[in-house]
């Protein structure tokens, strides 16, 4: 049930309607009704083990909230729990591929042949929503007590289940106190809602087709269309997954909850350190509170500060994809991170210009250069591909082999392909369609724009009525004239 699919639109006009028909101390009870529901429709049988988890978790944390003598034991199991739930399901086959490529045993290899695993719905959001709340009530040990209808709903809430943003105790409950219908809520909504739909159908889609065969097969492009994949990703992934999370926002402000931003204009960051304080930022912020401040944060000497933005950043990476590529990610971005605050603060440089407003432009194209490198790696479909692309950015020259070709002796092999249908079979691929992919740069510099400056906005909320009847129409217009298959959101996988 994608959130861009007719399933859901019918599925979520029943629960709209049916939602506030109700009295107000009933919507909670029908929310995780609703929810149970938004759930099986996925898998009835993930959804016992799914009933299972929440059970056991809201055991440990009442262990947490109770103990009078160690409640940091039930905590640490808790985390425990949840690790090892996850890793079984996400990392098995995995694990067994290291294991195989390490020892050379047959049976680590037979082993993903025998046990079939199929990754629940939502494992990787609801773990870290999970390990968060018995975290926060270790921490908190005398704050209120949820109860267990509460964490129910505070796990299960459909708008956020698959692919967040990663919600925390103190960012969900305070919304249960004013269930009620708002008008900026309902606008606000069906913004959100409509700029969603627009970023993941007219720009992430389209991009996906214009870089897919460029990932499928890096060896055989020249370097500027391996630049320009990484740049496609970039713009693919942000509209993707920020339109997703626009979508899930605007589900929850249409049933009177606010949820927290997860994208904040990332690709106008003046930095690695603010783009990560824009980009996923619920992920970002759980990374933060709960790795990089555990392993001590920067409080601590210089060299394992920079130890821990490496490790904090590989486990953000892992956590996204049980695959190598996933892990170089992560190790990437913590070492600029480590990089940048080692120039920053231990040798006093200024890498932020704060007046000079093109040393800015330049500053942001550095930043997003750096993340579309960044983006091969994570697209990247396995190890053996994200080499090629890497290599191929530096090797990968238009006509460099039939140019060694026609200053060595094999010559005559170079012209015999020319004989095939007049060109070279030696001569690297271009990507396809640059004007269109200019249009989708475009688009994604301009929902940049409009997260960044949000009070410029505000000045037209006054026509409301007849602004979002004439965004509906022009949108609806656009979606049937240029809309293309579409396909799932990028992080329902993850």
């Amino acid at each position: 049930m994608l959130f861009n699919s007719i399933t859901f639109a019918i599925f979520f006009a029943i629960v709209y309607c049916i939602y506030w028909s109700i009295s107000k101390k009933r919507r909670p009870d029908f929310l995780i009704l609703s929810s149970a529901f938004f759930y099986i429709w996925f898998s009835w049988i993930f959804f016992f083990h799914f009933l299972f988890v929440i059970l056991l978790n809201y055991f440990f944390y009442i262990r947490i909230k109770t103990s009078q003598n160690n409640p940091k034991s039930w905590m640490i199991v808790s985390i425990l729990f949840n690790c090892i739930n996850l890793g079984f399901f996400k990392y098995f086959y995995f694990f067994s591929r290291v294991l195989a490529d390490l020892t050379g045993y047959p049976f680590f290899t037979e082993i993903q042949g025998i046990v079939h695993i199929v990754l629940p719905l939502a494992i990787s959001f609801y773990s870290f929503q999970m390990i968060a709340a018995a975290v926060d009530a270790g921490r908190n040990q005398e704050g209120k007590t949820i109860s267990l209808k509460e964490y129910f709903l505070f796990v299960l809430f459909f708008p956020v289940l698959i692919a967040g943003p990663i919600m925390r105790t103190g960012d969900f409950f305070p919304n249960l106190n004013n269930l009620e219908p708002d008008r900026d809520k309902i606008y606000n909504g069906c913004y959100l809602m409509l700029g969603g739909l627009i970023k993941k159908v007219l720009i992430a889609d389209p991009a996906s087709g214009l870089i897919s065969p460029v990932f499928s097969n890096p060896a055989t492009y020249d370097f500027t269309s391996l630049i320009l994949a990484g740049i496609g990703y970039s713009i693919q992934v942000f509209c993707d997954f920020s339109g997703l999370t626009d979508m899930a926002r605007g589900v929850g402000a249409l049933l009177g909850f606010y949820l927290p931003e997860n994208f904040k204009a990332p690709f106008f960051s003046l930095s690695g350190r603010e783009l990560w304080q824009r980009w996923h930022i619920t992920l970002s912020f759980w990374l933060r509170d709960y790795i990089y401040f555990s392993l001590g944060g920067s409080k601590v000497a210089v060299w394992k500060t920079h130890l821990n933005l490496i490790l904090t950043m590989t486990i953000g990476g892992f956590w996204h994809g049980a695959d190598y590529t996933f892990i170089a990610w992560g190790f990437y971005w913590g070492v600029l991170l480590a990089v940048e605050r080692y120039l920053e603060t231990s040798l006093g440089w200024k890498l932020t210009p704060d007046k000079n407003f093109v040393l800015k432009i330049v500053k942001v194209w550095i930043v997003f250069l750096l993340f579309s490198f960044g983006a091969i790696l994570f697209r990247a479909n396995n190890a053996k591909t994200m080499i090629q692309h890497v290599f191929g950015i530096f090797e990968n020259v238009p006509n460099k082999i039939e140019t060694e070709l026609v200053l060595s002796s094999l010559s005559w092999l170079g012209n015999a392909g020319s004989l095939i249908d007049g060109n070279s079979f030696f001569i690297l691929n271009q990507m396809e369609n640059l004007e269109k992919f200019f249009y989708l740069f475009l688009g994604l510099v301009f929902f940049n724009w409009v997260q960044y400056v949000p009070d410029f906005w505000k000045r037209f909320r006054k026509y409301d009525p007849w602004l979002l009847t004439l965004v509906g129409v022009v949108s609806v217009f656009l979606l049937a004239l240029f809309s293309e298959d579409s396909s799932a959101f990028i992080y329902y996988k993850f």
